[in-house]
């Protein structure tokens, strides 16, 4: 019997709770621990059609990279999604467990995933917020360099392919060879004066603010390839994780979840 428990013993085995950001609300938000499981849907966001897709499953828990309760909520009347999706949860004993930031912060999470996807080698973290007997250094993204450099236009056009980008901000090309490369999945913009001091010629990244696109004469470039798009790679990593630990038990990949940001 596979229990509430066990999923989440999984997850934190590969990126520990107190990885994550201070400001952050990854485990076990709905749901008790002891529950006996009948499967389990993992998503990015969830959503009112992810719960439902869950029912229709016989799936009695859900995984997702962004917790679903994050700011603090005063009632529960179905008046706002998150009330809502709470209520429905709770309604059909469905347990929820979010892995945000402390996802985000092994070597082989969010932007280390994506690393893996472009082929890069040497990759370590990026902002380093402490070190782990098992787990090595951990913190928010990653830096590491391609196998063959690429000219800025090549590269771009293929990070679009490999992540399925619709549409793609980025700051003025610097003219140079793409060599090394930082990556933050999600909202990772900040981070631009750390990847310029680890040698990167360009930071990867799903949220970025206006002005923060102004880098021309600094060396780096600042690429904006969407929020879900940067982050969508969670759902396969949460997959493999339990389905490799449990091969016989249930685990689906949500396909109700769609991206909520739509373009013209």
């Amino acid at each position: 019997m596979i229990t509430v428990k066990d999923i989440c013993q999984v997850v934190e085995g590969f990126a520990p709770l107190r990885f994550q950001e201070s400001d952050d609300n990854s485990g076990l938000l709905v749901g008790d621990l002891d529950t006996p499981l009948t499967g389990v849907l993992v998503c990015l966001d969830v959503s009112e059609p992810v719960i439902d897709e869950a029912l229709a499953n016989g799936c009695n828990m859900i995984v997702s990279h962004h917790p679903l309760l994050y700011k603090a909520i005063k009632q529960v009347v179905g008046t706002g999604r998150v009330e809502r999706c709470l209520a429905k949860a709770l309604k059909h004993d469905i347990a929820i467990y979010a892995g945000h930031t402390n996802v985000d912060s092994v070597s082989d999470g969010v932007s280390g995933q994506i690393a893996n996807l472009l082929c890069m080698k040497n990759v370590t973290i990026l902002s380093v917020a402490g070190t782990s007997e098992t787990h090595g250094a951990y913190g928010l993204g990653v830096v590491g360099d391609l196998e063959t450099p690429m000219d800025e236009t090549s590269f771009l056009a293929h990070v679009k392919s490999l992540l399925n980008v619709r549409s793609m901000r980025h700051s003025a090309m610097t003219g140079t060879p793409i060599t090394r490369v930082a990556i933050c999945g999600g909202a990772g913009s900040s981070l631009l004066a750390e990847a310029k001091r680890a040698g990167a010629t360009l930071l990867l990244t799903g949220e970025a603010r206006f002005h923060e696109f102004f880098t021309e004469g600094t060396g780096i470039m600042l690429v904006d390839a969407g929020h879900f798009e940067t982050e969508q790679l969670t759902k396969a990593l949460f997959f493999d994780l339990i389905s490799k630990k449990f091969p016989t038990f249930a685990v689906r990949i949500s396909s109700a979840e769609t991206n909520p940001v739509n373009y013209l």
